[in-house]
């Protein structure tokens, strides 16, 4: 039987008097000074944390807490191999540099991709709606009406109507907008429910190449169909959820329509995903007549004009990284084949 002096705290207040504690496998027994004796099932009473330099308090089932003298004291045996664990310079120093690499693989990298292996799950409504919204906001902060001459939209309209019908795709789904936009430059993207956008500086661009602009644009439908944007805008949802549980930021989750909007509008694509869309491109181009070289040629020229970080051009670039490897793979796409 342990024998343990201590001081009994009333709950809810610093109010103390000096108590011994008898413990035994099964009961537990507290006398106080002036002899009142309390008797109560070891199970009945809920143990502390046990932490290192400190006597493990004991909460009583009336919620007065009794705090031994002895810091060394311990009423459970698991708390020692915790205790231990906490002295181990090999486990702490290890738990420093593991615990935010498992956070980080937590938060960006198991998180995002199992929210992006669940957009297959996700009813077009949500596409839908997902894209309106971020068409909404992106038209807003960088979008501005088009500059091109009717005779340029109507050219590049039969283009695109001649493409959506050779893939067999739903012309009611698919759209093509046309805007003036500084902060895009030469550029052209796709929102997840099948509207592309293409600006007055691409055109401008590739006026002399139809050809490669039907590339870029079988590029974009490619991102479409194979639910990028969507992909993105999950794992950026996820992301922010999982830390605001976590961290107890849940006024973030009021601003997730905002971060799908600026997901998709940043559109940093993973190589994986550019790759995909480049075969979509580079396959159909090579299916309906047309050469894999167009799209390389699209994105020479857009390269030429990459001058400075502050060029227009680079923009396009930016969410097209390693883009002089990718012009050598349309180039050979058909020898690959």
């Amino acid at each position: 039987m342990q024998k343990i002096t201590g001081k009994l705290y009333s709950a809810g207040s610093n109010a103390s008097t000096n108590c011994t504690m008898h413990c035994c496998s099964e009961q537990l027994t507290l006398v106080s000074d002036d002899g009142v004796e309390l008797l109560m099932p070891l199970a009945d009473v809920r143990l502390g944390i046990a932490i290192s330099g400190q006597a493990q308090d004991i909460t009583l089932p009336d919620a007065r807490r009794f705090l031994p003298d002895d810091v060394n004291f311990r009423l459970n045996s698991g708390s020692e191999f915790i205790e231990r664990c906490e002295k181990h310079k090999v486990l702490v120093l290890s738990s420093i540099v593991l615990c935010p690499l498992l956070l980080y693989w937590l938060f960006f990298v198991a998180v995002p991709n199992m929210a992006a292996s669940a957009v297959t799950l996700l009813p077009q409504s949500v596409a839908e709606q997902t894209g309106e919204q971020s068409m909404l906001m992106i038209e807003k902060l960088a979008l501005e009406p088009s500059e091109l001459n009717p005779e340029q939209q109507v050219e590049i309209n039969v283009l695109w109507q001649h493409s959506l019908a050779q893939l067999q795709l739903d012309n009611e789904k698919y759209r093509l907008g046309f805007y003036r936009s500084d902060y895009f430059g030469a550029n052209a993207f796709a929102l997840p429910h099948g509207q592309i956008v293409v600006t007055d500086a691409l055109v401008k661009k590739l006026a002399d190449h139809p050809k490669a602009l039907r590339a870029v644009l079988l590029h974009e439908i490619g991102h479409v169909e194979h639910q990028h944007s969507m992909r993105i805008a999950a794992q950026s949802v996820a992301s922010t959820v999982a830390l605001a549980v976590v961290f107890g930021d849940l006024q973030g989750i009021a601003e997730l329509t905002l971060g799908v909007g600026s997901a998709i509008m940043q559109q940093q694509f993973s190589q994986d995903m550019e790759r995909q869309a480049d075969d979509f491109a580079l396959y159909n181009l090579e299916k309906h007549g047309y050469k894999a070289a167009d799209f390389a040629t699209a994105l020479r020229l857009i390269s030429q004009e990459r001058k400075s970080e502050q060029d227009d051009w680079s923009k396009y670039l930016s969410t097209h990284p390693q883009v002089e490897s990718r012009i050598e793979r349309a180039l050979h796409y058909q020898q690959a084949q």
